[in-house]
């Protein structure tokens, strides 16, 4: 419990990292695992990729732990439960068939005298899922247990590099798009061999009855659990593109940029365009052996085309085209039929006593990666940080005045299923003007910021759209108001590059916004005036923006007000001001206005001057 507790809080401060527009540079560990899989993939006679796993050291040390005895201890103790859950057990049956039948996994003959000193075992359990509309029970091989010797055949293998966009990144491009459509790859890890020789590291042990034999087996597929699955399977779909690309234009490069793991989602403008790409992805992919199901789209036109593709032809059982009215989209909950994004509030019913590990639990389950609920999700940020000022352990009860603030909040939460957000921002390749307004802010408690798309299209019209918005608490070392929006606008400049860069909309088309005259006076200056705090980071705001791009706005306009001190889920879906931002933003001209100047609390750098005598 501890651990899916600390997993999720890793999760969702993962998911409230600053904005990345780096390019990111390899290590020298992600270089070694990129050169492994060049010198020694090749393909089969299907073209299916076949990988080598990417271990540190050529003697993986996992092998002298003594990991056969371990995966035998773990399966006696899993064979107990699943004599008591006999649904269970047939889902374990069913798994392994499959896997056998499908040639995934393959029973080892041993020969007479010949030991398992140079083999890995795996322990392996069940992960269910009942939202899963095809796979709900998922077996996970535990490939982080220690052996004997406390190494793992986790820590033998290289992790390799991250080879695809943020999901915030993919989510943002899917929203330019008049047409979008989603699909994903049918097991998409297994659809990638490992060498026969590096499938002796992945060996398990399974029996379908108490009084029957062990047998031994060995995955022969890039398996889910080890450490370097993610890489394998994607880096072999990024192959597939590379080597065979040439032939599909339309799909080679939304292999490159439009997949989240297993997950696509893309579009385009034309209905035609549709299905061009997906009979292009289709087949692009299917060159690597990788296949899609589960088709979906804002366009029925495609989904029936997509229909009558299929029609007659025989394919593994999945579901091809998803009809739903609502879809799970990388977890988001998506409207095809209005083309909205909508909010799901999944929380367990209330269960007392309320401790901290379940408060802690329940805040981390609050999935928005956009920041489209951000005013609502720093409460429960600060909330966080009151939690760990009261001092109290992970199973301590929350004491009552906490407790009442946390109850409340809970409850309201169910209101954000009536939050609605357009998913198309209005993008077409005619529109007249593309751009970004971002706005900061902070209060004692929080900083923040939020970018807005503005568009103009050729008749004229002008649409302004929410794009992103990031959040922060404020330090416990209390800060000065004009320190904090400083940091807030250190957040909005970093978010208004990211963005800009991701929808390929020129830095010169951006525009910023803070209520702070200080912060505006600083901006003005050269760094080396100030204090060190303020200096660094007016160079940082500087550096990627310039100071003819930050204009002054009232306070009862700035939308990033309600980031920084929150809003309840109730205010929030009704909040226009967050929804859409200022209505002046859809006005044909904006009056950029900046304060006169200031001569006061501004922090000037003290310079001491040493007289010769």
């Amino acid at each position: 419990m501890h651990t899916q507790v600390d997993q999720l809080l890793k999760s969702f401060w993962e998911m409230e990292a600053e904005p990345s527009y780096k390019q990111k540079i390899l290590s020298a560990e992600e270089q070694r695992c990129e050169e492994i899989y060049q010198s020694t993939t090749a393909r089969d006679e299907d073209g299916r990729y076949i990988v080598k796993l990417p271990f540190r050291d050529p003697q993986p040390a996992c092998v002298n732990g003594n990991s056969r005895e371990i995966a035998l201890r773990r399966f006696l103790s899993l064979e107990k439960k699943l004599r008591k859950d006999e649904h269970l057990k047939r889902e374990y049956q069913k798994i392994f068939k499959e896997y056998v039948d499908l040639n995934h996994m393959q029973e080892i003959r041993h020969t007479p005298g010949k030991g398992n000193q140079n083999y890995s075992y795996l322990p392996y359990h069940a992960v269910v899922r009942e939202d899963k509309e095809t796979t709900k029970v998922r077996i996970v091989f535990d490939a982080s247990c220690k052996g004997a010797n406390g190494v793992s055949l986790n820590d033998d293998l290289m992790v390799g590099p991250s080879l695809q966009s943020e999901l915030r990144h993919i989510i943002m491009r899917w929203r330019v798009h008049l047409i979008c459509f989603a699909a994903d790859i049918i097991k998409m890890y297994r659809q990638v061999k490992v060498d026969e020789e590096d499938a002796n590291y992945q060996r398990i042990l399974w029996r379908e009855n108490p009084c029957d034999d062990f047998k031994e087996y060995k995955l022969l597929r890039v398996t889910f659990g080890t450490s370097s699955a993610p890489y394998l399977a994607v880096k072999s779909l990024m192959q597939v593109a590379k080597d065979e690309g040439h032939n599909y234009p339309l799909a080679v490069e939304r292999v490159e940029r439009d997949f989240y793991m297993d997950d696509l989602m893309s579009g385009c403008e034309h209905e035609d365009e549709a299905i061009e790409i997906y009979k292009q992805m289709t087949a692009l992919l299917l060159k690597g052996g990788f296949e899609l199901q589960k088709w979906t789209s804002n366009s029925e036109s495609m989904i029936e085309r997509i229909r009558q593709e299929q029609a007659g032809k025989e394919v593994e059982k999945a579901i091809l085209v998803k009809l739903e009215t609502t879809n799970k989209i990388l977890g988001l909950t998506w409207s095809r039929e209005t083309d909205e994004f909508l909010y799901s509030v999944q929380l367990p019913p209330i269960s007392t006593p309320v401790t901290k590990r379940k408060v802690i639990s329940d805040i981390s389950k609050l999935y928005d990666p956009q920041g489209w609920i951000a005013p609502s999700v720093i409460k429960a940020k600060i909330f966080i940080q009151k939690l760990w000022l009261a001092g109290i352990d992970w199973d301590e009860e929350v004491p009552p005045v906490l407790l009442e603030e946390w109850t409340e909040f809970r409850e309201s939460l169910i209101q954000l299923t009536n939050f609605r957000l357009k998913r198309w921002m209005n993008f077409k390749a005619d529109v007249k003007l593309v751009e970004l307004h971002g706005f900061s802010d902070a209060s004692t408690a929080a900083f923040g910021a939020v970018v807005y798309a503005r568009i103009m299209d050729a008749m004229g019209n002008i649409h302004v759209s929410l794009v992103t918005a990031k959040t922060r608490v404020a330090p416990i070392k209390q800060l000065s108001i004009p320190r904090l929006e400083l940091n807030g606008a250190v957040l909005l400049a970093k978010l208004l590059v990211e963005v800009s860069e991701v929808l390929k909309i020129p830095k010169t088309n951006i525009h910023a916004w803070t209520d702070s005259e200080v912060v505006l006076a600083w901006l003005s200056c050269h760094p080396s005036k100030w204090k060190t705090f303020i200096g660094n980071r007016v160079s940082e705001i500087l550096t990627v923006t310039d100071r003819k791009q930050w204009s002054h706005v009232k306070s009862e306009h700035n939308p990033a007000d309600y980031a920084s001190r929150g809003l309840s889920a109730a205010e929030l879906v009704s909040c226009e001001l967050w929804l859409r931002g200022p209505s002046w933003l859809k006005e044909r001209n904006i009056n950029y206005t900046n304060p006169k100047g200031i001569t006061t609390n501004l922090e000037e750098r003290i310079v001491k001057t040493h007289l010769a005598v």
